[in-house]
């Protein structure tokens, strides 16, 4: 098992350089959750209707007492500066599986292969690579970002080159429009320090010889996105996602909102309860 890393191009600064920093050890605590942008719809008749737009994961990262404490701290120091503008770090809680690639083919419910390429973060990170009994994340773009976790069950693909990766459960979402990133799922390439928590130090002492680290960040995912793959090979058509409502499919990928119009409906041969009209309203 690996250490965990982050690894980041300071900024601001005209020359590019690779600053890793190597905690030397595993961490104390790492959480994760997702925060969400959605909203509800109450009908006359009852009937509730949900549009999700956003989401987003939340990712803290905490190291107690950290060995090399004072040299590890200023190392931190510098990193949280960079953040503090506004600019991203890659972070892997284990450095041995800082692996991170897209899917070549789309896949559907009930799938259990995925064509993935090489690891797109080798030239960072090193030739890394996950193996049987890991777990992955594989994830859509937004708006209405699918996830799913995964866990490996064999894999032909390499850190240099594509391959196959075949799941120990099928796939249960539809992951063919845009860009699909799949990587281990304790490894972030673009993570980002949210405004609302600078101002709170990212390193604390403790009688001046103990330093402890706790950190708070979210991934920047258009420039997650932009690095697995250049613009242009996406996976399908996703002008869907930001039409008008009433030309999407029933499908729509802005939210299972479950909203399908009367029109669109009979095409499908699916049986719909209109909303009444209400006229004549006293006043």
């Amino acid at each position: 098992m690996g250490n965990a890393k982050f690894y980041f191009y300071p900024k601001p600064s005209q020359t590019p350089y690779l600053s890793t920093i190597d905690l030397g050890e595993p961490l104390a605590e790492l959480f994760s959750d997702y925060e969400i942008d959605a909203q509800d719809g109450v009908s006359y008749t009852g009937r509730r209707y949900r549009t999700v737009s956003r989401i987003s994961e939340i990712v803290r990262i905490q190291r107690d007492r950290m060995i090399d404490g004072e040299d590890k701290a200023a190392d931190l120091i510098t990193l949280q500066s960079h953040l503090d503008r506004g600019y991203s770090t890659m972070f892997a809680a284990d450095s041995s599986k800082a692996y991170a690639t897209y899917l070549k083919q789309p896949v559907f419910a009930g799938d259990t292969v995925l064509n993935v390429a090489a690891n797109v973060f080798r030239n960072i990170v090193g030739n890394q690579i996950v193996v049987a009994g890991d777990y992955l994340m594989i994830e859509s773009e937004n708006p209405n970002m699918r996830y799913q976790l995964v866990k490996v069950q064999s894999i032909t693909a390499t850190a240099t080159a594509a391959g196959t990766i075949t799941l120990a459960s099928p796939i249960l979402y539809d992951f063919d429009k845009g860009t699909i990133g799949v990587r281990h799922y304790r490894f972030w390439p673009t993570l980002k320090r949210p405004v609302e928590n600078l101002g709170q130090n990212m390193i604390t002492n403790e009688r001046g010889f103990l330093w402890s680290l706790d950190v708070l960040m979210s991934p920047d995912y258009v420039e997650m996105f932009n690095n697995y793959i250049g613009l242009g090979y996406e996976l399908g058509d996703l002008s869907d996602a930001f039409g008008d409502a009433l030309t999407n499919n029933i499908d729509s990928t802005l939210g299972g909102s479950g909203w399908c119009d009367t029109t669109t409906a009979k095409t499908f041969d699916i049986n719909v309860i209109t909303e009444p009209e209400i006229t004549n309203v006293q006043t």
